[in-house]
C-alpha cells in the first residue's frame, strides 16, 4: 500500500528561452498523495494570476522547452521585484514536467515534487525547512501512497520509518524504523507488530551484530555471521527486513538540465 514519497533534486539553471515554442509542458499528476499543502503550492505555478509572470527555456535546442519559470512580484514603489515562486522542469525531454519547486514569496524552497521513473505520477516529495531539506516521502510501489519516510538533519539522513504491513487506511502508519549514524550505516531497528504505532521490538545493529560474528568465528558453521548493517532475524512469524544504508547524496541530487 503506499507511496515513496518524499523528495529531491532540481536543476541548474540555464537561459535559451522558447517562450514562443507552439509545443507546451505538460503536468505530470500528482495522485493521491495531493494535500491541501501540495494544492496550495501547485498554485504558485499559476502564472494568469494577478502579478505574475512566466518564462519557459529549451536547454537541449529541440523546440519543446524543458524548463518554466513563474515570478510573482512583490513590495511597493521603489521595491517592488520579482520573485520566483515555482519552477518546473521536463529532464527527460519527452515534453512533460517531472520535477517542481515551489517557493514562497521570499524565494525560499518550500517543498519539491518528483516523478523519478517518468511513469506520469509524482513518486517523491521533498520538503524544506529554512532553506533546508528535513523531509523526503517515497512511494515505492507505485500505488499512489506514501509507505516510506527519510528525516533529514544536519544535511543527512538520521532515520527512516516504513510501512510495511498494509492497512485499510490511506494514511502512513509506521510500523519499521531504522537509525543510521554520520555513516549512513543502520545501527538500530524497531518493529511495531501490533500495528498500535508503538514499536515493541529495538535491535542494536552495531552491538548485535559483532556480537554475533564473534561467535560465529569461535564455531565456525556453513553460514557466516552478516556484517554489520545487514538485517536481524525477525521473530517466528514475522518477515525478515534487511535495512538498507541510508542514502547519502547532496539533497539536491536529480538529474540535471542546463540551465
Amino acid at each position: 500500500m503506499k507511496q515513496w514519497v518524499a523528495i529531491g533534486a532540481l536543476v541548474a539553471l540555464g537561459c535559451s528561452s522558447s517562450a514562443t515554442s507552439a509545443r507546451r509542458l505538460v503536468v505530470r499528476s500528482a495522485a493521491a498523495i495531493q494535500t491541501s499543502t501540495s494544492r496550495e503550492d501547485r498554485g504558485r505555478c499559476d502564472a494568469t494570476r494577478p502579478g505574475r509572470s512566466s518564462s519557459e527555456y529549451d536547454t537541449n535546442s529541440d523546440g519543446v522547452p524543458d524548463v518554466r519559470k513563474v515570478f510573482q512580484t512583490v513590495g511597493e514603489a521603489s521595491e517592488v521585484h520579482s520573485v520566483l515562486v515555482c519552477r518546473e522542469v521536463d529532464l527527460n525531454h519527452d515534453g512533460s514536467k517531472d520535477v517542481f519547486r515551489f517557493y514562497n514569496d521570499e524565494g525560499r524552497t518550500l517543498r519539491e515534487e518528483e516523478d523519478r521513473d517518468f511513469d506520469g505520477r509524482i513518486d517523491v516529495i521533498t520538503y524544506f525547512e529554512g532553506g533546508e531539506v528535513v523531509r523526503r516521502e517515497f512511494d515505492s510501489n507505485s500505488d499512489g501512497m506514501v509507505d516510506m519516510r527519510l528525516y533529514f538533519r544536519e544535511h543527512r539522513a538520521f532515520r527512516a520509518e516504513r510501512e510495511l504491513q498494509a492497512d485499510s487506511s490511506p494514511d502512513f502508519h509506521a510500523d519499521y524504523w531504522e537509525f543510521f549514524d554520520v555513516h549512513g550505516n543502520v545501527v538500530r531497528i524497531g518493529w511495531d507488530y501490533d500495528h498500535d504505532g508503538r514499536a515493541d521490538r529495538w535491535d542494536r545493529i552495531d552491538r548485535l551484530a559483532p556480537q554475533r560474528a564473534q561467535a560465529s568465528a569461535q564455531q565456525p558453521s556453513t553460514r557466516p555471521a552478516p556484517p554489520p548493517g545487514t538485517s536481524l532475524e525477525a521473530p517466528a512469524g514475522e518477515t525478515p527486513v534487511t535495512p538498507p544504508t541510508a542514502p547519502n547524496a547532496v539533497p539536491n541530487a536529480a538529474p540535471s538540465v542546463t540551465p
